[in-house]
């Protein structure tokens, strides 16, 4: 196969030379025996028409075979290791019930994939990893390159991602530090984003784990402090706000002493996204963050094998300067 396929249409340019050289050549022979006998021509010319046929064969030739190796021919199958540099986010996001609040348009969920869509976008050579928690936390999406890929599976989550009803923002924070234990501290981040209400886990705990693995902590809170209702809905349509066993409408409230007691133990920081829509500080903070060396990735390629044709084509030059193009003259006996 050829890597550049459209390189190959300079062979019509060849074409044309190869045309535009035998249509000459065979007026240059019908003018010459037009105008003089065959026999006395060959007597007294001193070129050799056989000879420049051939020359310029092999200069065609060679432009033909300088096409092909410029198309890249590729086969054979070779294996490349390829290692890159980049540091490890891990992005928790909160998709406990609380998050369908509609204090930030259009829901709080909704903002935080938009906010996390954007951040994914400006981040440079980063490996990302999603995580969905409320009651408990899963993976969503390993730590990648690939940033459409988490792009995929963030815009998949809902408030049905998680089965475990609640929020245990504890959760989160073990099963990312798990994952981040062996990376180096400067070069890995964990990043929540949730209303800051937690009901389950054992904090204190799991911010031990957190300093003991050196992982830094960027909360983002969501919502705002006077609260609002939880809204529910049944095949797609609003049907009431969500109350407790007492019949009292639940409201939902930003808590930001919790996000900001998890940012200031872990080393990180915390965002309000009322007041920091573009988390622009956030986004400069992760792209300083160390690059380390990846695990490598094995891929099959095709070999190149252009410089085979290069070389074919250099022989047929070769060839083209070497042929002259005029008869060896026979020396004459002189006679005593």
């Amino acid at each position: 196969m050829f890597e550049n396929v459209n390189n190959l249409l300079l062979l019509i340019v060849v074409l044309f030379v190869t045309i535009v050289f035998l249509f000459s050549f065979k007026l240059s022979k019908k003018t010459t025996n037009e105008f003089t006998n065959s026999i006395l021509w060959n007597k007294l010319s001193t070129a050799d028409y056989f000879k420049k046929f051939i020359k310029n064969i092999f200069f065609i030739l060679a432009l033909c075979f300088v096409v092909l190796a410029l198309a890249r021919p590729k086969w054979g199958l070779k294996q490349v290791e390829a290692k890159s540099l980049s540091s490890d986010i891990v992005v928790a996001i909160d998709v406990s019930k609380s998050m369908l609040a509609q204090d930030l348009k259009p829901d709080r969920l909704t903002r935080a994939k938009i906010v996390f869509k954007d951040l994914s976008d400006k981040l440079k050579g980063q490996r990302i990893g999603l995580i969905a928690f409320a009651g408990q936390a899963y993976w969503q999406c390993p730590l990648t390159s690939d940033i459409k890929a988490f792009e995929m599976f963030l815009s998949s989550l809902d408030t049905d991602t998680v089965p475990f009803y609640g929020t245990n923002i504890s959760a989160p924070i073990d099963l990312a530090c798990e994952s981040l234990k062996n990376i180096p501290s400067a070069a890995k981040a964990l990043v929540i984003i949730t209303d800051g209400e937690s009901f389950d886990g054992d904090l204190d705990k799991s911010l031990n784990l957190a300093k003991e693995s050196q992982t830094k902590i960027f909360c983002i809170g969501i919502g705002t402090e006077k609260g609002e209702p939880i809204p529910t809905y049944e095949n797609g349509q609003f049907k009431e706000y969500l109350k407790d066993e007492k019949g009292k409408t639940v409201v939902t409230k930003l808590d930001p002493s919790t996000l900001e007691q998890i940012a200031l133990a872990s080393g990180g920081r915390y965002y309000n996204m009322n007041k920091d829509q573009s988390l622009n500080g956030l986004i400069s903070r992760l792209n300083k963050l160390d690059k380390v060396e990846g695990t490598a990735n094995i891929f099959n390629n095709l070999e190149d094998r252009y410089y085979y044709f290069l070389i074919v084509s250099l022989l047929f030059f070769l060839f083209y300067l070497l042929i002259p193009v005029t008869k060896q003259q026979k020396a004459e006996r002189t006679e005593d």
